[in-house]
């Protein structure tokens, strides 16, 4: 039996439908798409249409329904975070440590602090990620917990701390001193944003996904609470999907984006008021043009297909750890979960770059107008693509391959990997 067998063993039999999902979420994705162009222009966050999501229970999709959550699938997740992709990419992004904090929780391996973060979860919270730092590698993080004055405090900076600016709790790396949680390591902490000393700063620079929140955030003395101290190796030791959601989310952005670029081509195309270089067809009819929207159509197909896809495989294999699948078997699904996910990520960020550069194609000079900003189709999914470079994903896929290695050991054994001088 695994840790979380019977924690949400009604998730599957109850789920809600893709009908009802869909009713709840579309409408709010078509407003969130309503206003999007206007707030990439004008650089602003999207702190009320995040507030829509939540409102709506956006953050507690994957939650059991006993537990006050929709029972989602993961398939039926990442189907929305398409459609959510499609109306403005950057919110999918600012609620990925989020949507990764859930499968944290679903797989924990302790009931009290899987009980409490459904409570938190179910009433709204949102929770963001801290966990990059530009001092060194990831096995030496600057991050610590530690005891001062008999309380346990957290210290560092945090850099890239995607969705923290909307969140009401901060997921943070952090290396715990020995007595915090176990023995000294890595552990994962849990803190309030709005804890006396947390800053967040909004300074995230990027040429895409402009307004992800994706900015620096500085602890400095934070309250640190012992029941949301957990030491990498529990929390690690159960297995999850959650290496494999967290690149699921990237993957449905993009395949947003795709979608987005599409809609907003064919758009451009279908009101063109004249065809410059063949004036003697209407633009609806230039060849150029059909060849392009034809193969834009079909490439968003294929991604959305294969992100689906992998989403069906993550989805198997959760299925399995919460119904309490024999060891064996989970760990196979699990293993097969991250490749295919892993697998696909080149494939769809190929896909993707190639149709959101080849939009230009059909429009001349004015497809550069900044009031339109179709560049920020490229801009976002070029940004999306250099997040966890794909070509090391590649690497892990092939180790299982030829040699049986879980793709996410291969990854993580990267990151654990002290530097060579």
């Amino acid at each position: 039996m695994t840790a979380t067998a019977t924690t949400d063993t009604a998730l599957a039999a109850s789920a809600a439908t893709d009908e009802d999902l869909s009713a709840i979420f579309d409408p709010i994705f078509a407003r969130i798409a309503e206003g999007a162009v206007s707030r990439e222009r004008d650089r602003r966050l999207p702190h009320e249409q995040i507030g829509w999501l939540r409102e709506a229970g956006f953050g507690r999709l994957r939650l059991p329904r006993a537990a006050g959550g929709f029972g989602a699938t993961a398939d039926q997740q990442a189907a929305l975070l398409i459609g959510l992709g499609a109306a403005d990419s950057n919110i999918v992004q600012a609620l990925r440590g989020h949507i990764g904090f859930v499968e944290f929780v679903l797989a924990h391996p302790r009931e009290e602090f899987r009980d409490f973060w459904f409570a938190e979860l179910a009433a709204g919270a949102l929770v963001g990620n801290a966990e990059s730092e530009r001092t060194g590698p990831f096995a030496r993080q600057a991050t610590r917990v530690h005891q001062e004055d008999g309380e346990l405090v957290l210290d560092g900076t945090k850099y890239y701390t995607t969705g923290s600016i909307f969140a009401d709790w901060i997921l943070v790396s952090a290396r715990a001193e020995e007595g915090v949680s176990g023995e000294a390591g890595l552990a994962t902490v849990v803190v309030r944003a709005d804890a006396p000393g947390v800053r967040i700063e909004d300074d995230w620079d990027g040429f895409g996904q402009r307004l992800t929140g994706s900015g620096t955030t500085v602890f400095t003395g934070v309250p640190v609470d012992p029941r949301f101290v957990t030491a990498r190796s529990a929390e690690s030791a159960p297995g999850s999907v959650l290496h494999a959601t967290y690149q699921l989310v990237h993957l449905s952005a993009l395949a947003g984006i795709a979608e987005a670029a599409l809609r907003d081509i064919t758009e451009f195309v279908r009101t063109r008021p004249r065809n410059l270089f063949n004036p003697a067809i209407a633009p609806t009819e230039d060849p150029v043009s059909l060849q392009v929207l034809g193969e834009s159509f079909g490439a968003v197909k294929t991604v959305r297909a294969s992100v689906l896809a992998a989403a069906a495989s993550v989805e198997a294999a959760s299925a399995a750890q919460r119904s309490g699948a024999e060891e064996a078997e989970t760990t196979a699904l699990l293993a097969a979960a991250d490749a295919h996910v892993f697998g696909i990520q080149s494939t769809v960020i190929d896909l993707v770059l190639r149709a959101t550069g080849r939009i230009f194609e059909v429009g001349g000079a004015s497809a550069t107008s900044g009031s339109r900003a179709l560049d920020r189709h490229w801009r976002n999914a070029r940004t999306i693509s250099s997040h966890n470079p794909a070509i090391y994903r590649q690497q892990a896929v092939g180790n299982h391959l030829a040699n049986g290695v879980p793709p996410a050991a291969s990854f993580l054994a990267l990151l654990a990997a002290e530097p060579a001088n």
